[in-house]
């Protein structure tokens, strides 16, 4: 009964919020963006001054009396500068930061000073996550980044972003939400196991920038002739010097373009494929070797550099995916 009411509430209370926050990429925060309640010592507080009020009526004592009218008025002149601590804020989304499943992925955010006064002692950042403490001059803007934990690989969305103070005495507490347009791409956690996957075996990838005997394109030397070799390739020179047949050699060489093959990974698991697939993307790139990637419904062709990287790990974290 309780956990269904519960349910029920959390439900609501997120579709009005979804309602007075609707996701843009920059918000004002104005009067009805903002919340505020007393903390714990406001309360304290305010059952103080009452009781102080009580006694000023039973002994009829001035001074009693305007103790009392101090602290409520300190309660209340608390409630207006905590609201205009966020008042006038503009938030804005700048950008964010890829990472690999199990890291932390960060969000760029800037933050505006409103024109008539400066903030101090502003909170950003989510439930249980990093947070960052903001303070502002007049018309100051200021950009910094929050970051948030990831589980898996994808397309990384987090929830609204919490903003609070409890500037300038913490008897007071406001807050309010941004549903920023944030998003960041999470690549496959990075996990290198035994070298099978590519097209090929693991021999042919050991040759790879080796000469092969026997080839067309580079010329390597002379031998003696043998029976069979190409009559083209005798080295006339050689013969009119000794009277023996020579044969002009030449070799190739090895592709050192690779490629990371899905179907030749004899691996179980597709996020356990995906996880080794990313590994060698990043061992590749730190070798500074041509590369390919091949994963069924998308091929990227051999390259380098770190656009190429980042194709290939945008590839693997959205693999499965509908574009």
């Amino acid at each position: 009964m309780l956990s269904a009411l519960s349910a029920n509430w959390k439900s609501t209370r997120d579709r009005w919020l979804k309602q007075r926050f609707p996701n843009d990429s920059s918000i004002t925060l104005g009067l009805n963006k903002i919340f505020v309640l007393p903390t714990s010592s406001s309360l304290a507080l305010a059952v103080a001054a009452l009781v102080i009020f009580l006694m000023a009526v039973n002994f009829q004592n001035a001074l009693v009396y305007g103790l009392s009218f101090w602290l409520f008025a300190l309660l209340v002149v608390n409630i207006l500068f905590t609201y205009r601590n966020l008042s006038g804020l503009t938030i804005k989304t700048v950008g964010s930061s890829p990472c690999f499943a199990g890291d932390k992925a960060a969000f760029e955010i800037e933050v505006e000073c409103p024109v008539n006064h400066a903030v101090s002692g502003v909170v950003f950042g989510w439930k249980h996550e990093d947070a960052a403490e903001v303070n502002l001059r007049k018309q100051e803007t200021v950009r910094f980044k929050i970051s948030h934990s990831t589980q898996q690989r994808g397309r990384f969305i987090p929830k609204r972003l919490e903003i609070f103070t409890r500037f300038p005495t913490g008897l007071i507490v406001a807050w309010s939400y941004a549903s920023l347009n944030m998003e960041s791409i999470v690549y496959p956690k990075p996990v290198l196991q035994e070298m099978i996957g590519q097209s090929g075996n693991a021999d042919d990838m050991a040759d790879d920038g080796k000469e092969i005997a026997r080839g067309s394109t580079d010329f390597s030397g002379i031998r003696s002739y043998e029976t069979g070799d190409s009559p083209k390739h005798i080295h006339w020179g050689t013969y009119a010097k000794t009277g023996e047949l020579h044969t002009k050699s030449f070799v190739d060489y090895a592709s050192q373009d690779l490629w990371l093959d899905w179907d030749a990974l004899n691996i179980h698991g597709i996020e356990n494929k995906l996880s080794h697939l990313c590994a060698r993307v990043l061992q590749c790139h730190l070798e500074q070797v041509s590369y390919g990637l091949k994963i069924p419904g998308k091929t990227i062709p051999t390259a380098q550099g770190e656009a190429h990287k980042n194709a290939c790990l945008t590839a693997l974290a959205f693999y499965g995916e509908d574009s």
